[in-house]
């Protein structure tokens, strides 16, 4: 077959692919009639397929040939993933059951104190470098390489050298949970609220501070997908208040973003709306390529480096540096984004990594049955990581790997948490109904 052909046919899979999720979208709206947290997903997913088009069509020589197998396989994995979400039908849910508000609260005020208590220091960062990308925007891919330099000498060492920033960073994709639940609130504490939405904004300050990308998309991601989780607990008066506030964030952080992508790869090959399409479409095509196979699996060296250490292993990669000289056979690694579910096979192989997805999946949809139109806040706990990783993980690699395997840790504590405490009030108020009918 000549090169000609098999472009045309790379071309028609890629085609193809579009179209399955342009089908799937269609089907679920007519049945849903709303555009909920699915519908955002899957729209993502779509957009990233349109990109990997127009990425192929740049370069070719990279990804050639493309295979429909592949595609079809990660869509039915996205689709798994997915389905938690998909089944959570905010048009049958009246209310959320309220938490202990007290917990709640001591969970916002350690998110705030940890976050804004490095404001001072990101706001010098952040001043510095906008005055260094005045004078010459290329500064931008100096103070990433700086700061990659740095993040070579020192992650993985076993030191903890900024507490504060260890639980912000932890609370970077449930802050933005605890922020829109305080909005469905009749009564909001307007302190509280305001400082929830200045330690979003000061994370995404602080990463474009040193001229990272992915974390400040990864936020932007989760406000998006949790505005439209939460949408139809909000009153019109926040509505409105979050599309405003929230559609200017969207512009600010939009043309920072752009200028940073000028700044780091004006001097890259094709510039920076090459790497526009990089960035948004390459996982699809990677994981056509080296998602099935890869020359050889990390063993969840990835995925689950922190809970391997906990349970023993050795020779468990402290980094990614370590990560990528320890896999160094591979064809790719982590330097390349193949999405969260090319990040599972390439640990576990094509045919656990779908057992696995599986066994997570039945998890969470047992443990986020709705009953009597409520749902707990323990089970938003767990649908929201469901969120986080579908979300920001289809974009790019699984967002909770390395050290956000803590993350995922807190949130499951949080979640048995506040599951134990609804347990127990629920046991005391039946107690306290016995006890009334017994003395009738």
């Amino acid at each position: 077959m000549d090169l000609l052909m098999v472009q045309i046919i790379s071309n028609i899979n890629i085609i193809a692919y579009i179209l399955i999720w342009i089908v799937t979208i269609i089907v679920y709206q007519k049945k849903k009639k709303q555009i909920d947290a699915g519908t955002i997903c899957m729209v993502s997913f779509f957009c990233y397929a349109v990109a990997s088009l127009f990425l192929y069509n740049d370069n070719k020589d990279d990804f050639d040939p493309v295979h429909f197998f592949p595609f079809l396989y990660l869509y039915l994995m996205l689709m798994l993933a997915l389905y938690p979400i998909l089944k959570y039908d905010t048009l049958k849910i009246r209310k959320i059951q309220t938490p202990n508000l007290l917990l709640v609260k001591m969970l916002v005020l350690i998110f705030i104190m940890t976050t804004l208590v490095r404001l001072p220091d990101i706001l010098m960062r952040f001043s510095e470098g906008l005055k260094l990308m005045m004078i010459d925007i290329a500064a931008a891919g100096d103070i990433y390489n700086e700061t990659m330099a740095d993040s070579n000498a020192t992650l993985g060492d076993g030191t903890v050298s900024n507490l504060s920033a260890i639980i912000s960073n932890c609370f970077s994709n449930l802050g933005i949970l605890l922020l829109f639940y305080y909005l469905t609130l009749n009564k909001q504490n307007k302190f509280l609220v305001l400082g929830l939405l200045l330690s979003c904004i000061t994370l995404m300050l602080g990463n474009i501070a040193i001229s990272q990308r992915g974390p400040v998309v990864d936020i932007l991601l989760n406000l998006v997908i949790t505005y439209y989780a939460f949408r139809k607990f909000l009153s019109d008066k926040v509505k409105l208040f979050v599309k405003w506030i929230g559609g200017s964030i969207l512009i600010l952080v939009l043309v920072a973003i752009l200028a940073l992508t000028i700044g780091r790869f004006q001097n890259w090959g094709q510039g920076p709306l090459a790497s526009v399409y990089g960035y948004i479409g390459q996982q699809n095509l990677y994981f056509n390529k080296y998602g099935l196979d890869n020359g050889g699996i990390r063993y969840g060296d990835r995925t689950f480096p922190l809970f391997k250490q906990l349970l023993g292993f050795e020779n468990v990669p402290k980094s990614f540096w370590e990560r990528r000289e320890k896999y160094h056979n591979l064809k790719i690694n982590d330097e390349k984004f193949i999405s969260f579910v090319g990040d599972f096979t390439l640990d576990f192989g094509p045919y656990i990594a779908p057992i696995i997805f599986v066994l997570l999946m039945l998890f969470v949809l047992r443990r986020t049955k709705i009953r009597n139109g409520e749902v707990a806040f323990h089970q938003l706990i767990l649908l929201h990581l469901v969120m986080c990783i579908c979300v920001q993980g289809g974009l790019k690699l699984y967002s909770f790997a390395d050290t956000g395997n803590l993350q995922i840790i807190l949130y499951l504590i949080l979640y048995y948490i506040f599951r134990f405490d609804r347990d127990c009030r629920l046991l005391q108020s039946r107690k306290m109904t016995l006890g009334t009918i017994s003395q009738i």
